[in-house]
């Protein structure tokens, strides 16, 4: 029963062009007295003569049979239609012959195949991107061990720009309501609204007004407002037009304009020792290149960054497509997040996992994750091929700090028990970006790695594969019975039909994932040498945020500094200010020697830093600002200290205080009828007792301590409602045999969620929240819940139960005194 997952839920709540080629004429020859029978074009079965060599005969397997099809290039570039004939079925080592000027085997990425596609040319997905992927991993599979390893970057010269006057979204609604609210309020709000049926993000046009304007600013643009996603979306995509789309549109950029007008601009001051800006796609992209990949039958990069569909791109048929449901968005950096949704393949097409993996008798399963904390139970299904709750044939899930491994083997049941898991107090699951691989094979059995290490841990229960179920699917971020819910980001995800080395598990996990760019910050004019740059790798960490990191100083043409260079005090501008925020460099000081080459990047410092995202990846303008840089000096004045005993006296102090842990706890006791006793109260309670308050100062409250208090809460209700006597003295008049839409109808919802109240809100005390607002606040909550995406079973009306108590135990009803 997946209630936490629930109540974590809860919480939350509250054009074709052709090929540009050099064709040279065909020389003549005999002619052939038994000609190789014509292949017919519509036939998928080739009988043209057979690869004349090896390397034709992989170019075949792994990219030709791909792309020779009618529905893919095989509609044109095919002899007598449009020259080059890459996609010849007459014979394919005439094809082959055509294809080799298109491709480079050492950079698949560079193959002017993969440029087409990925440009538009024929795509046959819904995603350009996903195209080109796909035709990537083709190459690549053909490329073999023929794929550059290196992780060198050609530094070149970057797009020069004078940091200029910038606006920036105010920290106030107010402009955005007046101008542009009314607009997608009443047009875009059937799905661009957290609450509607076709619910879509961003969700800009939110009945609460501070999140529609948090989701509004990466679809706005203030500096040129015609340039908004807002306004592109409705007169040149024509998208969702509530009348004429040009006119629609024209409205839409009136509105934003007026917004616009009424911010002021941000100047940099004329002192500032400042670099030149860049945004972040003037950078060079920081591919470091020399993943391993072999045998790899399924991979999800998740570039595609909109839709609802995850592409597999891995080039093995068919593609396990992934579909978009519930609360699941795109990261700006690849990926996904998870919040209360899924990720999931068609049996058909999962099918093509049973038969590669059985074949062979081994696999490996790789991701790059970030758990949005480390409180998940259930397990929480980070990555499932399954069926329901308690039928899979394997799973990586979440425990708080552990990973597990579950696998269907002849000596497991249905859902693969007894699970292998991380060792509890090793706390090897940590809330960040963290690198796991899964392989199991029958010598070694189940192991786990994590950010390149094995964990320490013993597969008790080695044995071959039992039959696995081919009606099955892959799902990332919760059950097939969507429950078991899982909270986090996912930047990849790879399987394979072999179990990967501890060797090539690191070298993947050295490469890092996600797109990464190196902004070179023009610093020539401030050190006199041409070609001089302060270097940053950086990347979208989230939709909030960059991450800026390996600071060096470099110069592309190889030269060194003719004198001493002292450097202080690095600051990271952002939009014409400097950043509140993240400003780890500000403390560097050092003096670099004359004489020392720059030819290779010096390290300036091994810190890394969080800025904050304000316009979004293609708006944001960044730039540098020094206390001293050579000759250049501006010294940054920090804040006037006011000592303690300047700090002005108060009588006042905190009317309210809080529950201790064993207050707390005796307090949930009494009003749940749960002696603290109960196995699960028990261990919950050990658990996080040195998380809850240890002292009744209001004032050392932390958004921690609550978490454990809802830990605790959620122990005693779930206690609660799974006791018979409890549950039908609580709520006499709900029947828990009955799903949700009937047993919590309209008419009857009044018959949980008043006894709830009653029970959990004895007193009538004037500083208690008003109970009918709670009552709204939990007939909220309950409405929620109760959607699933098909019908709710009679389990999820207990489930709803639960978290409706929960809601309340947890409150400040409990914690305050």
């Amino acid at each position: 029963m997946n209630f936490y997952t629930l109540k974590t839920d809860m919480i939350k709540a509250l054009s074709i062009v052709s090929f540009s080629l050099l064709v040279t004429a065909c020389g003549g020859g005999d002619v052939e007295s038994n000609p190789p029978k014509q292949q017919d074009p519509q036939s998928d079965e080739y009988t043209g003569p057979a690869p004349a060599t090896e390397d034709i005969q992989k170019y075949k397997t792994a990219l030709w049979d791909n792309i020779s099809t009618t529905d893919k290039c095989g509609a044109c570039h095919t002899v007598g239609n449009q020259a080059p004939y890459f996609a010849n079925r007459e014979d394919v080592n005439d094809a082959y012959s055509a294809t080799n000027p298109l491709v480079d085997l050492t950079n698949p990425g560079n193959s002017r195949l993969v440029e087409k596609v990925e440009g538009g040319h024929n795509c046959w997905l819904a995603s350009d991107s996903a195209c080109g992927e796909t035709m990537e991993q083709w190459i690549k599979l053909w490329s073999d061990d023929r794929v550059s390893q290196a992780n060198t970057i050609e530094l070149t010269a970057p797009v020069i720009r004078e940091p200029g006057s910038s606006k920036n979204f105010p920290d106030d609604p107010s402009l955005f309501n007046s101008h542009v609210y009314p607009l997608v309020s009443q047009y875009c709000v059937d799905c661009h609204n957290e609450s509607s049926d076709f619910a879509q993000s961003p969700f800009f046009a939110s009945n609460d007004i501070d999140q529609a304007y948090q989701a509004a600013k990466q679809v706005i643009n203030l500096d040129d407002p015609a340039q908004s996603r807002l306004v592109v979306r409705l007169g040149s995509e024509f998208h969702n037009c509530w009348s004429n789309c040009q006119s629609d549109s024209m409205e839409m950029l009136n509105a934003i304009t007026a917004f616009s007008d009424e911010i002021a601009v941000d100047a940099i001051s004329p002192e500032m020792v400042i670099s030149k800006s860049l945004r972040l796609t003037d950078g060079i992209t920081a591919s470091s290149g020399g993943r391993f990949e072999s045998d790899i039958i399924a991979l999800y990069q998740f570039k595609t960054g909109e839709g609802n569909i995850a592409y597999d791109t891995s080039g093995i048929s068919p593609a396990a497509n992934l579909t978009l449901t519930g609360d699941v968005e795109w990261l700006g950096s690849w990926g996904l997040s998870f919040t209360n949704g899924k990720a999931q393949a068609s049996t058909a097409s999962s099918k093509k996992l049973l038969d590669l993996i059985t074949s062979t008798g081994e696999f490996s399963v790789e991701a790059w994750v970030t758990p949005n904390n480390v409180v998940q139970e259930g397990p929480a299904r980070i990555v499932t091929y399954s069926a329901g709750d308690n039928d899979r044939n394997f799973m990586l899930g979440q425990t708080q700090y552990n990973y597990d491994f579950s696998l269907r083997t002849q000596d497991s049941n249905t859902n693969g028990d007894p699970a292998l898991s991380t060792p509890d107090a090793d706390e090897v699951l940590q809330a960040t970006l963290q690198h796991v691989v899964i392989t199991y094979n029958a010598t070694q059995g189940r192991r786990i790695y994590v950010n390149g290490n094995l964990i320490e841990v013993t597969d008790q229960d080695i044995a071959p594969l039992t039959a696995w179920d081919d009606s099955y699917a892959l799902i990332l971020g919760r059950e097939a019975s969507n429950q078991h819910v899982w909270q986090g980001d996912m930047r990849l995800l790879a399987v394979y039909n072999r179990v990967l080395t501890s060797e090539q598990i690191q070298q993947n996990y050295d490469v890092g994932v996600g797109e990464k760019f190196f902004l070179l910050f023009s610093v020539s004019e401030l050190i006199e040498l041409p070609n001089s740059y302060v270097m940053f790798e950086v990347s979208q960490f989230d939709n909030y945020s960059y991450l800026f990191s390996g600071a060096s100083l470099v110069n592309i043409d190889g030269s060194s500094l003719s004198s001493s260079l002292p450097l202080k005090g690095i600051r990271i501008g952002l939009n014409g200010k400097e950043s509140i925020h993240g400003q780890a460099y500000a403390n560097l000081d050092l003096t670099i020697n004359g004489g020392q080459s720059l030819a290779t990047p010096m390290s300036l410092s091994s810190l890394g830093t969080i800025i904050g995202l304000e316009k979004g990846a293609s708006q944001d303008e960044f730039f540098l600002a020094f206390e001293q840089i050579g000759e250049h000096t501006n010294v940054s004045v920090p804040g006037e200290f006011i000592s303690p005993d300047e700090v002005p006296s108060s009588s006042e102090t905190a009317q309210i205080g809080l529950r201790n842990f064993a207050e707390i706890n005796h307090t949930m006791s009494s009003l749940t009828g749960v002696n603290q006793a109960n196995s699960k109260v028990f261990d919950t309670y050990q658990l996080v007792k040195r998380q809850l308050p240890s002292i009744e100062n209001i004032e050392t409250f932390i958004s921690a301590q609550q978490m454990g208090v809802t830990q605790l809460a959620i122990a005693y209700c779930d206690s609660a409602i799974e006791d018979t006597n409890i549950r039908n003295s609580w709520f006499p008049d709900v029947d828990f045999n009955q799903p949700p839409a009937n047993a919590l109808s309209a008419a009857e919802r009044g018959n949980l969620l008043n006894p709830l109240i009653n029970r959990m809100i004895p007193l009538n005390l004037a500083n208690q929240p008003d109970t009918s607002d709670v009552y709204n606040e939990l007939d909220s909550l309950v409405t929620r819940l109760s959607v699933c995406d098909g019908a709710c079973s009679a389990e999820r009306t207990r489930t709803i139960a639960k978290a409706s108590c929960a809601a309340v135990l947890a409150s400040a009803v409990v914690v305050v005194q």
